[in-house]
């Protein structure tokens, strides 16, 4: 039998629900930013069948997750593709309309929207649950709060992402407080990044991961490459460090284009999957890179991070643990929306020289406290 309680809002609590359904369909960063509050949620339920509805480019992230018990993926690229093929059409839309018969028929017991916008809101009201969560006008977009039954307003609108999260679970009267989510990752794929390290680091000295791509969807949010290039060579002028340049999918191009402009040996990451990239994050130490979601793991794993920003505000985006190195420049314009910028001075304007000297800064604690070797 389920139980109940009234909030201070007039919610009825539910206090052993027996299906959750987390709704967070993308991107990798933001997924990462809702995994301290599903932390959060199985330490208050341990026993409930916690699923999270996410589309198939941030699936990956999530699968093998031993908080998670179903992974739902949501093909949206994939059926925007074929329903648009007129040999395809008919049976995309089956299989559409296949799976918002399925989520309906799962009859959750409690859905929770982290994502706040039209695309969530609409499948927060086709799970036809009577528990859905999310957050009020002002706090989403899209008029997502529109499709929710119970609405939080957090007590601070400009409060990192992932205390905003948290604020969905307190809103509606659970426990939530900050816990370092699990990344697990498989033996194979452990070994696999092993054999990397070895034959490229032999010596054991200090590994540094740069990731100078923020994916085809952020090039807004990237950093010139000339200036990757001036800030690898004056670290490896003055370190004895490995660099490693990560990259994801039509990204190399981009790391070999540095590599051009260098006058020092840096390496080029293996090609990785996301779990591979996540194992190669964590034995950095030290990660640089601007706003995107390798940015995201390396400060959920608290290694020590230096990150470029440009039009987002890093208040909201940035990293989350302390030991950090945050490089923006406050102009007129900015925090910025727009995707498009004829003169991104937000970029530009940060030199090699100002990320260099936050590199020496972490660097410096790195070397006192950590042994190599």
């Amino acid at each position: 039998m389920i139980k109940t309680s009234l909030n201070l809002s007039g919610m009825k609590i539910i206090k052993n629900p027996e299906k959750i359904l987390i709704i967070r369909l993308s991107a990798i960063g933001d997924v990462v930013d809702v995994l301290p509050a599903l932390r959060c949620l199985r330490s208050n339920f341990p026993e409930s069948r916690i699923s999270w509805l996410v589309e198939d480019r941030a699936s990956a992230i999530l699968s093998g997750h031993p908080d998670i018990d179903d992974v739902i993926v949501f093909p949206r690229k994939k059926w925007q593709r074929e329903i648009l093929k007129v040999k395809k059409a008919i049976s995309t839309l089956s299989d559409i309309l296949s799976f918002y018969r399925k989520l309906h028929g799962e009859r959750y017991d409690l859905v929770l929207d982290f994502q706040g916008n039209l695309k969530s809101g609409i499948m927060n009201l086709i799970t036809g649950s009577e528990n859905r969560v999310g957050f009020g006008k002002g706090f989403s977009k899209e008029f997502n709060y529109l499709f929710t039954r119970y609405r939080v307003y957090p007590q601070n609108k400009r409060e990192h992402r992932i205390d905003k999260n948290l604020s969905l679970l307190k809103g509606i009267g659970f426990k939530a407080k900050f816990q370092n989510p699990e990344f697990p990752v498989s033996r194979p794929d452990q070994e696999y990044i092993s054999h990397f390290i070895d034959e490229n680091n032999k010596r054991s000295v200090p590994l540094i991961i740069i990731n100078p791509c923020t994916s085809e969807y952020g090039s807004y949010k990237r950093w010139p490459t000339l200036n990757y290039a001036r800030l690898t060579d004056m670290i490896l002028e003055k370190y004895d460090v490995k660099v490693i340049f990560i990259w994801g999918p039509n990204e190399l191009e981009i790391v070999n284009e540095i590599i051009s402009y260098m006058k020092q040996k840096a390496l080029v990451s293996c090609k990785t999957t996301i779990k591979q990239l996540i194992e190669l994050i964590r034995r950095a130490d030290l990660y640089i890179g601007g706003d995107t979601g390798p940015l995201h793991i390396a400060s959920t794993l608290c290694i020590p991070t230096v990150a470029i920003f440009g039009p987002k505000d890093p208040i909201l985006y940035g990293p989350y643990h302390k030991n950090t190195a945050i490089i923006n420049k406050e102009l007129p314009c900015s925090p910025c929306r727009d995707r498009t910028c004829s003169d991104p001075e937000c970029l530009t304007t940060i030199l090699p020289e100002e990320v260099f000297q936050a590199v020496n800064q972490l660097m410096d604690n790195i070397l006192i406290h950590k042994t190599f070797n």
